[in-house]
């Protein structure tokens, strides 16, 4: 009785580290812009009047409608790590 006890015990034990073994891995967060320091980047750059911010990790951008230093409405793509703006076109 006390083997078949122990050789449930190992069985399911076995069984809790099989499934812990295929678990999906743990998505480790990179270092990326929030949004308050994406606007403020885009401040400094002279643009203003957000009015949508989007981040698209697919693309690692952050998609934004804004309003240039010309007073033109404009939609801008940052690179969603660096800050960095990827472009920029008329909206």
């Amino acid at each position: 009785m006390k083997f078949k006890l122990f050789v449930l015990s190992v069985s399911t034990i076995g069984l809790f580290f099989m499934s812990a073994v295929h678990a999906d891995p743990i998505e480790k967060t990179s270092d990326v812009i929030s949004i308050p320091k994406a606007m403020q980047i885009l401040e400094k750059g002279g643009y203003y009047d957000f009015r949508k911010i989007k981040v698209v990790r697919e693309y690692n951008e952050i998609e934004v409608d804004a309003l240039n230093k010309d007073g033109h409405r404009v939609e801008i793509e940052m690179d969603l790590y660096t800050g960095d703006i990827m472009q920029e076109q008329l909206d």
